[in-house]
């Protein structure tokens, strides 16, 4: 004799009850994953497009700015975005310095070009290859991408990249402004104007 046989009527109609709710639950527990994984392969089909499109600027002139030979404004901005999206998902700090030269105006055109590609060598020396990046802002401004690291370690770094300024380029007048994700925003347009300010 099952277990089914053995029960009431009344206890059959509440055994009834009890597995229609739970097969209720499960079916709204089944849309809710199925909500879940559609959210989370759109993250994924985005997460692949930027990434498609930052390669397929490698190997490209768009990439590297033909003077300093560090990256071009548009290639330092898409990594600056993948990063800061990569940042978000997997919750690491990473910071963004401007590099500002204050008086090159004034300066005649070689020696311009001279302190311009004297800088990008500077940066290089500057940072921690290949884990950071280097980019062409303006004519005279340059972005550094300083990834998975602390607000500490990367006031260290914006202080090596003022003194090797200082000490190879000690004619030269410059700004630097750093900002740090997620401390001084999570918004990288917020990021980005702070160090352009």
């Amino acid at each position: 004799m099952s277990e089914y046989e053995k029960m009431t009527r009344e206890e059959l109609i509440a055994k009834i009850k009890e597995l229609e709710d739970e097969v209720v639950f499960l079916k709204s527990r089944q849309n809710e994953l199925e909500g879940l994984l559609n959210e989370y392969s759109e993250i994924v089909k985005k997460q692949f497009e930027a990434f498609d499109d930052f390669i397929k600027d490698l190997g490209t002139k768009r990439m590297v700015d033909p003077l300093t030979r560090v990256y071009s404004k548009e290639h330092i901005l898409k990594l600056i975005s993948y990063y800061h999206q990569k940042a978000f998902e997997e919750n690491f700090e990473y910071a963004i310095v401007m590099i500002k030269l204050l008086d090159i105006n004034s300066k005649e055109d070689f020696e311009k070009e001279q302190i311009i590609i004297t800088l990008g060598k500077v940066l290089r020396e500057a940072v921690r290859v290949p884990l950071d990046s280097i980019g062409r802002y303006s004519y005279d401004s340059f972005l550094v991408l300083l990834t998975e690291i602390t607000k500490e370690n990367a006031e260290t770094v914006k202080e090596r990249i003022e003194h090797l300024i200082e000490l190879k380029i000690p004619d030269v007048k410059f700004e630097i402004r750093m900002a740090v994700y997620p401390h001084d925003s999570t918004s990288l347009e917020e990021l980005l104007n702070i160090v352009k300010a």
